[in-house]
């Protein structure tokens, strides 16, 4: 074999490798994720994707909120913001769980960004930027954790 494709071949190899290195070596340095935690970055992220279904796969099905609104009630409301706007961004901080053996209580910051649709001048109206506190309880039912209470109010 000719010198240069020997050459061509190790500095291939060695450009796999390095790839591969890159891909494992950060995964096994990752900490594992709280499941309740990544049960809200989930909601988080779906929301952002403007996703109604993957959120919804993390509500339960007894959820109530505050004022005592069912899950279907809620999903109204999910479906209509995230159409009301054409791009979304959901930053969560300041979390804290308490969890228990099959229940956990969650406070945390979500702060929302994003472009409101200007379908029926929506984004007129609409606030291109949000912060909210909530207080959710999540329980361990089949598919994970998923949120069965919440309460949220502006934060300051």
């Amino acid at each position: 074999m000719p010198r240069h494709r020997r050459l061509a071949r190790l500095v291939s190899t060695l450009a796999a490798l390095v790839t591969l290195g890159s891909l494992i070596v950060p995964a096994a340095c990752r900490k594992p994720t709280d499941p309740v935690r990544g049960a809200l970055d989930e909601i988080a992220a779906a929301a952002g994707k403007r996703d109604a279904g993957a959120i919804l796969k993390r509500v339960s099905p007894d959820f109530r909120d505050l004022h005592g609104d069912t899950r279907a009630e809620v999903e109204q409301t999910i479906r209509r913001t995230l159409a009301s706007y054409e791009a979304l961004s959901v930053r969560l901080s300041d979390v804290t769980i308490d969890r228990k053996e099959k229940e956990a209580w969650a406070l945390f910051r979500a702060d929302l960004s994003g472009t409101p649709t200007k379908l029926g001048g929506l984004d007129t109206w609409l606030p291109r930027s949000s912060s909210w506190r909530f207080e959710v309880r999540l329980v361990e039912e089949g598919s994970g954790w998923n949120v069965a209470w919440a309460a949220w109010t502006r934060a300051d």
